[in-house]
């Protein structure tokens, strides 16, 4: 004999869930900046450079020069040529008073008075030389003065801005759980 039997059978339940995330919406403008700028300056006055030319030794040579000068060179000569003078004269002292001399010394002097003019040499030019003009080039380096510039900078951050779209749970049933029982065949038969 066959014994009943129960048969069930169960169904599970069926959720289903759907989340949408949420988003964020992130704006942020850039910082907002101030630059100021100071430029370097620098100032480099240069002085003209000097030329001097000294050309008094070559006047001297060339008219006698200036008249101070002039006159003191002649003066300058003056005590040698008395000296000249004072031994000329003693010289020709002790000629005429040279008693061994027979003839008249005087028409001797007259010549020699005439034939070398009479006149010193005086020397009233000064010296011709090629080296008479005195050059001087005088260069004055430039005067440099930097002053540094500078930058300033200020910086204002902006906020970002920030939006947030919320997200989302759907959930929904899309099965429902069952059990279900069903029976088997009786036998009948006794």
């Amino acid at each position: 004999m066959k014994l009943p039997y129960i048969q069930a059978e169960s169904q599970r339940a069926l959720i289903g869930i759907e989340t949408k995330q949420g988003m964020f919406d992130i704006h942020s403008k850039r910082a907002d900046l101030d630059i100021k700028t100071t430029p370097t300056k620098i100032s480099a006055p240069t002085p003209m450079p000097e030329l001097n030319l000294n050309q008094d030794r070559m006047w001297a040579a060339f008219n006698g020069g200036k008249p101070v000068e002039f006159l003191n060179r002649i003066y300058s000569q003056m005590p040698g040529i008395a000296l000249q003078g004072i031994a000329q004269i003693v010289e020709r002292g002790n000629q005429m008073g040279d008693l061994r001399i027979k003839e008249n010394p005087i028409p001797e002097f007259a010549y020699e008075a005439i034939a070398d003019g009479g006149i010193p040499d005086i020397q009233y030019l000064g010296p011709a030389t090629a080296h008479n003009v005195d050059i001087e080039f005088k260069i004055t380096p430039p005067d440099i003065k930097v002053t540094p510039g500078r930058v300033d900078i200020q910086a204002q951050p902006n906020k970002p801005e920030i939006d947030f779209q919320r997200g989302g749970v759907s959930y929904s049933m899309q099965r429902y759980p069952s059990v279900s029982f069903s029976v088997a065949e009786i036998d009948l038969r006794v």
